[in-house]
């Protein structure tokens, strides 16, 4: 049985833990309280660690981090203690919202709390104080602090009294456990919700490091989100030049089978890559009546053929991500072909969706090239695939393990289950996605998935998220589709609703699930 761990595993790097909190107000648990909860959280440590009545110095930055803190000292002058906060920028400058609200909830405890408002840091000296708390900088630094937090960190760690330090040390690098500059010397690092990785790099920056629980709902990591949309998908800088945003090839089709390759086109093009190159059979070129996509005629045969390999080997050279599979037909000629492009795609280092077709194609092959390959089978097909059918959906964690006991045995391989609750994993982590409406059995829906998977890939996403992006964008989407048309909504408007979900992800959270709650059990 494959060991999986069912969300974004035991430590939190920096994106994902704004990841988690975008999820988590999606769920209905708003970020506002996750920085309450983490102010008392950090109170609790202060207060279990003095004496009562003691002095306590907060030092905070106008970011979320210095919100913790501004919320701890509210919480410890409400149990007596006398809190002076140093505050590192004008209030007008906070840039958090929640960090905004918590100041003006302790600003307007004006008898019990000192805020003083930092204008000068050559004249901020060390003092001397029962607890200090660091809340300057938290997890979002890059390189080194630059001034005020310069001086403030070495103020801090001149200073006389218990070190504590809210989510990480301010100056260490939350990711890496770098510390190319200043950086605080905690006794005891206060880390919220889970650890993160660059508080075990540098234990004599840490210090004691104490995990605490703060009100986040395990389904913000479990459940693709769209605060996944949001920190994860890169948006074009105003330098962006032709390129920038990514190539994507689409290689499908067949004299058969003409719209599936176009659908899935489509979706990676509405999914803002630069360059779309649909490679097919003629039959298909010709149906695909869209300038912004670039045809490549594949001559000769009705279907892909060996002889249509070496121009699409020149192709993959130029694009960041390939997707292949939809409507190629079961000839064994385009067996060997697809061999041969796995095969080039993995020496040339490109990542790869292979979907429909291609899936049944490969589950006869001796051999798979698996590195930087996205599998997307729904049920059947993964039983052709592995030979095991999964578990129904109902059973969700023994459908996990089907999934990552399959993604396990070929390594490189990411593997997206598909279903009423989508299943994606690598072997050794996984990811649910809810997103979607009935409409969705309609043709198509799984090409547009393919299409805009690659173009995620061809982003620069890595292949895990970028399948768990995937899969929430285009269940989102359909959701939006089938609102607006229900039966009658088709695969080309869920490709139109890509966009509205891609670049405003929280506006329409609310509404990317729209069918029936399913039952989902631990054990069956």
């Amino acid at each position: 049985m494959a060991r999986v761990i069912l969300g974004l595993g035991p430590l939190l790097r920096s994106r994902d833990i704004a990841v988690v909190d975008l999820n988590a107000e999606a769920l209905g648990v708003p970020r506002l309280l996750l920085m309450e909860n983490a102010g008392r959280a950090v109170a609790d440590e202060a207060a279990s660690r003095t004496r009562p009545g003691g002095r306590v110095v907060v030092y905070a930055g106008p970011g979320g981090n210095g919100g913790d803190g501004l919320a701890a000292a509210r919480h410890l002058a409400l149990r007596g203690y006398r809190v002076e906060v140093v505050l590192l920028s004008k209030p007008k400058e906070i840039r958090s919202e929640e960090a905004a609200a918590m100041y003006r909830a302790l600003e307007a405890m004006d008898v019990s709390v000192d805020v003083n408002i930092v204008r000068d840091v050559s004249r901020l000296e060390p003092g001397e104080a029962d607890v200090l708390i660091d809340a300057m900088l938290g997890v979002g630094l890059r390189g080194a602090p630059r001034s005020p937090y310069r001086e403030a960190i070495r103020a801090f760690n001149e200073s006389k009294g218990l070190k504590l330090a809210v989510d990480v040390p301010s100056g260490l690098d939350a990711d890496t456990g770098e510390a190319p500059g200043e950086a605080v010397r905690a006794d005891v690092t206060v880390t919220l919700h889970k650890p993160k990785p660059g508080l075990y790099q540098r234990p004599d920056l840490a210090g004691e490091i104490v995990v605490a629980e703060i009100g986040t709902p395990p389904e913000a990591e479990i459940y693709v989100g769209p605060g996944d949309v949001a920190q994860r998908v890169p948006r074009r800088r105003w330098d962006t030049r032709k390129g920038h945003g990514g190539r994507v090839l689409i290689v499908g089709g067949s004299r058969d089978y003409r719209g599936a390759p176009i659908i899935a086109a489509m979706a990676a093009e509405r999914a803002g890559v630069d360059l779309v190159f649909l490679a097919s059979v003629p039959s298909v070129v010709d149906s695909a009546d869209r300038p912004t996509l670039i045809p490549v005629r594949l001559e000769g045969h009705p279907y892909l053929h060996p002889d249509h390999v070496p121009v699409l080997e020149k192709l993959m050279a130029r694009v960041d991500a390939v997707a292949v599979g939809m409507g190629l037909g079961l000839s064994e000629d385009t067996r060997l072909a697809l061999h041969m492009l796995l095969e080039r795609a993995a020496e040339l280092g490109k990542p790869v969706v292979l979907d429909a077709d291609g899936i049944k194609h490969v589950a006869v092959l001796q051999s798979l090239p698996t590195a930087k390959l996205v599998v997307t089978p729904h049920d059947r097909e993964f039983e052709i695939l592995f030979g095991k059918r999964p578990a129904p959906v109902t059973c969700i964690h023994r459908r996990v393990e089907n999934a990552a006991e399959a993604a396990a045995g070929h390594p490189g391989m990411v593997v997206l289950l598909k279903g009423p609750v989508d299943v994606v994993t690598d072997g050794s982590r996984a990811r649910l996605n809810k997103t979607g409406a009935p409409s969705m059995s309609a043709g198509g829906t799984g090409d547009a998935l393919a299409g805009l998977l690659a173009a995620l890939l061809a982003k620069g996403l890595d292949a895990f998220d970028a399948a768990a992006v995937a899969a929430y964008v285009n269940g989102a989407a359909g959701a939006l589709a089938y609102k607006e048309r229900g039966d009658s909504a088709t695969a080309l408007d869920l490709v139109e609703k890509i966009p509205e979900v891609l670049w405003r992800p929280m506006e329409h959270a609310g509404e990317a699930v729209v069918y029936r709650r399913l039952p989902l059990r631990n054990t069956c």
